[in-house]
């Protein structure tokens, strides 16, 4: 069902009416619009636009259709919905089977957007290779816990449209970083070649030197609730950290870097 009715959507209107950028489709995949195009014949404005998923290639979609509202299965809405990528963080924290640190045997996500978290995800990992005794008192997950739990290459079906849709944000993040890309390697799977990270231990470094940046020390500091070494709790730990530094006056923007896959 599409709102507008009449004519199509110009050219200039398109330019004005759909900005450059992410987007969520309302099924809740992301993509990017990076440009809008006139179709040679017939003159309708096309949107040039790149999926954030699979190989990534080119893909180009009506105007009309980019900008409508529908109504489907209970949803009423735009199909597609603007993300201010700046302002969409995703906190995440990984625990891992054994001192190698190439597989992870948990994982959880806390979406940040306008200042708030709006989303969170957990979940135990089956990382298809051996525990360390020190891993399992320190995480509490062994190998008879995850063994009829998804693969990483299963859990990533679900997990990779939250983690291409905004900057992504670690406590220590070169550790988490490192064990994702190398759970990417060991089971073949391509993604971004590079994406855009902060690290809340080199935030808190820098707006509070007098004190130990351990993820639980912070909390304590900061008062915040933390059941440490449980991915989901410290991944929103996380979250809340950053919020707290940032509405402190820390300008996110300075620490963001970029990490190579």
């Amino acid at each position: 069902i599409v709102t507008r009715k009449g004519c199509k959507m110009t050219y200039e209107q398109a330019l004005k009416e759909i900005p450059f950028g992410l987007y969520q489709h309302f099924k809740g995949r992301y993509y990017e619009v990076i440009d809008i195009a006139r179709h040679s014949e017939t003159d309708e404005a096309m949107v040039i636009y790149r999926p954030q998923y699979g190989k990534k290639q080119l893909w180009v979609r009506p105007a009309d259709m980019w900008a409508e509202t529908i109504e489907r299965d209970g949803y009423s809405g735009p199909r597609f919905r603007k993300v201010e990528q700046k302002s969409r963080y995703i906190a995440f924290d990984v625990e891992t089977p054994n001192h190698l640190n190439n597989r992870m045997s948990a994982i959880g996500i806390s979406v940040i957007e306008n200042g708030k978290i709006i989303e969170e995800f957990y979940s135990l990992v089956n990382p298809e290779t051996s525990f360390d005794p020190f891993n399992i008192q320190l995480t509490g997950i062994s190998e008879e816990l995850v063994a009829d739990k998804p693969n990483f290459a299963q859990l990533w079906e679900t997990i990779e449209p939250i983690m291409s849709s905004g900057t992504l944000v670690a406590h220590n993040a070169v550790f988490d970083l490192s064990v994702l890309k190398n759970c990417l390697k060991s089971y073949g799977i391509s993604w971004q070649k590079r994406a855009p990270y902060a690290c809340t231990v080199q935030m808190g470094r820098k707006v509070h030197p007098e004190i130990r940046h351990n993820l639980n020390v912070m909390c304590d500091f900061y008062h915040i609730d933390l059941d440490h070494h449980n991915a989901g709790s410290d991944s929103h730990a996380c979250g809340e950290l950053l919020l707290t530094m940032m509405d402190e006056g820390a300008d996110i923007q300075q620490f963001i870097k970029t990490y190579y896959f």
